[in-house]
């Protein structure tokens, strides 16, 4: 198992930042690789199963997660059918407020097929960095 975190600071409040991260539907808007599609319901409850179809090219696959946690501006989705090269995902969104700003913070931690130093340099560092980026063009809108 590898661990990745990542914090991302906003010129914003930690509720309009939290507003955001509520409903899964927001990840096909924000992500521009790989493409995301929700499928069914996507709020960020706990119990909640999250479907998604994740497309590379021509080929779209399946990436479901149940909301495993959800508490004070924290949840954890819990993969449970993944893409490949993934084995196990795990994903924890906190947002928090530190010096008047707000914080996201994604811990992730997974294992994978491939060596796990390569998925995160190679998938995860540009995915999470395109988002935040896309974070910040919605926010400044």
């Amino acid at each position: 198992m590898r661990q990745f975190d990542v914090t991302t600071t906003f010129e914003t409040s930690s509720e309009q930042l939290w507003a955001l991260l509520q409903d899964a539907s927001l990840l096909s808007k924000l992500t521009s690789f790989p493409k995301v599609t929700l499928v069914g319901d996507g709020a960020s409850v706990e119990g909640n199963v999250v479907q998604l179809r994740i497309g590379i090219g021509p080929v779209s696959l399946p990436w479901n997660s149940v909301i495993t946690l959800a508490g004070d501006r924290a949840f954890c989705d819990q993969g449970v059918k993944l893409p490949f090269p993934f084995k196990r995902f795990c994903h924890v969104h906190r947002v928090e407020t530190r010096e008047g700003r707000a914080v996201m913070i994604d811990e992730v931690t997974f294992d994978s097929y491939l060596p796990n130093v390569l998925v995160e340099c190679f998938v995860l560092r540009s995915m999470f960095k395109s988002r935040a980026t896309a974070f910040q063009n919605i926010l400044n809108s």
